[in-house]
């Protein structure tokens, strides 16, 4: 029997200097994927839903929720529209996303 878990991506936020719980932050520990220094995929902490965020224009700003989604569907659709799929290891991270997101809840 296999588990399945989140899959993350190493953080390319050079300024990320710890851990967090809080999702506003840039070391926010369920993020999925990092789009690029302005945009992530998250798991919400309650694990009930997946929110693309996009990061304040300053450096020391916080991640604000942009669209939250409960399916690998509408992740995808979600990222379509906002152009954020251009990278092919990121579309095979979000394939790897359990659908729906409350399959993980359930462990």
């Amino acid at each position: 029997m296999t588990t399945q878990t989140t899959p993350t991506l190493p953080q390319t936020v050079r300024h990320c200097t710890r851990i967090s719980h809080r999702e506003r932050e840039d070391g926010y520990i369920a993020t999925v994927v990092q789009f690029s220094e302005r945009w992530r995929l998250v798991l919400c902490k309650d694990q009930i839903q997946w929110i693309i965020q996009r990061k304040e224009s300053s450096r020391r700003g916080d991640w604000r929720g942009l669209k939250y989604l409960t399916s690998r569907e509408s992740v995808f659709a979600a990222c379509g529209k906002l152009e954020l799929l251009s990278d092919p290891k990121v579309e095979t991270t979000l394939h790897r996303l359990p659908d729906p997101v409350s399959q993980l809840a359930k462990k």
